[in-house]
């Protein structure tokens, strides 16, 4: 595949396009593609141990200047984005979604541009779209001969056939399925007792890497748990009486675990154990944790459409009007629980400056930061906004205007 864009592809011709591209604030377009992002389970679904922000930023910086100069990716960030592209697989995302992120991503990245442009310049990309899409196709072009020879790459690092056993009995067991002979052969080779109820569980080891998730499978495993790697975290059963004591002896280990369920809701059981996981992990807690420890953040994950529309009823008002300064300063306001005086001095402003924003925030969303009520919705809001990036795909990042 042609990774250099085709004659008038790419450059800016007599420079509008140009003008118009380089006038966009790119941290802007930036959060704006993160928020899109969160709203697609491919992206969300899988546990990559990178700054997710930061790498969305490495690929727009870089289409942009291909945009703007004309000049296709050189060796180095060619290499760059293998290990990015590598990381994917590591992390054990399928090719297929890794393509369709980058796929809607140059989508998001175009619909994101006409959003934030004014009249003027939105009439200059519509005029000039085969330009601008004609890059982005080689861009994803070359994406795709990257990313085949990051995940052949991969083929070749090592795996347990303990791992792929164990995931699809779970798989089996949580889907309900009759229990087969090829069941019971995988759990016999596993160890792993299949009379029920089973204990969900999932856990991770704070700061560590995939590697180190995948021997602590092996290690549970060889305990008599079914356990599989998922990324950075480990998923699986245990049967009755599975003694945890000596991996919660390790101060790395964040681990979430219900009483052993009936197969009926095993699913669900693991679907809400990866989201509290994901929350106390964001918390820094350590150790075994517990549903009531994270009420009001499982609460908002249990009804992520109502949660996101409590963030756009928020923050939305704020995005429009390109505030951010307001939207930060609701979030300060929020986590010193509206204390004027504490908030003013973390942003930090006069205390005057603060009440002319709050005046301001609250003409724009037409919320009262005095009433409870309102009080409780901002803080439900930043909230959502602050763990949802962190949950499974059941639960994505709010998007942050209609």
């Amino acid at each position: 595949m042609n990774a250099h864009p085709p004659s008038g592809a790419g450059t800016t011709g007599d420079g509008e396009l140009r003008r118009v591209l380089e006038h966009f604030d790119v941290g802007v377009v930036v959060r704006r593609m993160v928020a899109a992002f969160g709203r697609l389970p491919a992206y969300t679904g899988f546990e990559w141990p990178v700054d997710r922000t930061a790498v969305v930023r490495w690929n727009v910086d870089l289409v942009l200047r291909w945009l703007v100069n004309g000049v296709p990716p050189d060796t180095y960030l060619r290499s760059e984005l293998h290990e990015f592209l590598r990381a994917r697989a590591v992390a054990g995302q399928p090719i297929k979604d890794s393509i369709l992120v980058y796929r809607r991503g140059a989508r998001m990245f175009w619909e994101t541009l006409l959003d934030l442009a004014g009249d003027e310049d939105r009439a200059v990309l519509v005029t000039e779209w085969n330009t601008v899409w004609s890059c982005l196709e080689n861009y994803l072009d070359l994406v795709v001969d990257v990313f085949g020879q990051a995940y052949a790459d991969q083929q070749d690092a090592p795996s347990t056939a303990g791992d792929r056993r164990a995931r699809a009995l779970f798989d089996r067991l949580c889907a309900r399925l009759p229990v087969t002979v090829e069941d019971r052969d995988r759990a016999a080779r596993l160890g792993f007792d299949l009379t029920e109820p089973y204990g969900p569980f999932t856990a991770r080891l704070t700061g560590t890497s995939v590697a180190s998730h995948a021997d602590l499978a092996s290690r549970l495993r060889a305990a008599g748990a079914l356990a599989f790697t998922e990324g950075i975290q480990v998923t699986g059963l245990t049967p009755a009486g599975f003694g945890w004591g000596g991996f919660l002896d390790d101060p790395r280990l964040v681990l979430a675990q219900d009483p052993p369920v009936a197969r009926d809701r095993l699913a669900a059981a693991v679907d809400g154990l990866r989201a509290l996981l994901a929350i106390a992990v964001r918390s820094g807690r350590r150790g075994r944790v517990r549903p009531d420890d994270h009420l009001p953040e499982l609460l908002l994950a249990d009804s992520p459409e109502a949660s996101d529309r409590i963030v756009r009823r928020v923050f939305g008002p704020l995005e429009r009007a390109d505030a951010a300064d307001l939207a930060d300063t609701v979030r300060c306001l929020a986590v010193h629980g509206f204390d004027t005086t504490a908030a003013a001095a973390a942003l930090p402003v006069h205390r005057n400056t603060l009440l002319y924003r709050i005046g301001r925030i609250e003409k724009l969303t037409g919320l009262s930061l005095r009433d409870q009520r309102d009080r409780t919705l901002v803080l439900l809001a930043v909230t959502w906004e602050t763990v949802a990036p962190d949950l499974p795909s059941s639960s994505g990042r709010p998007a942050a205007t209609d």
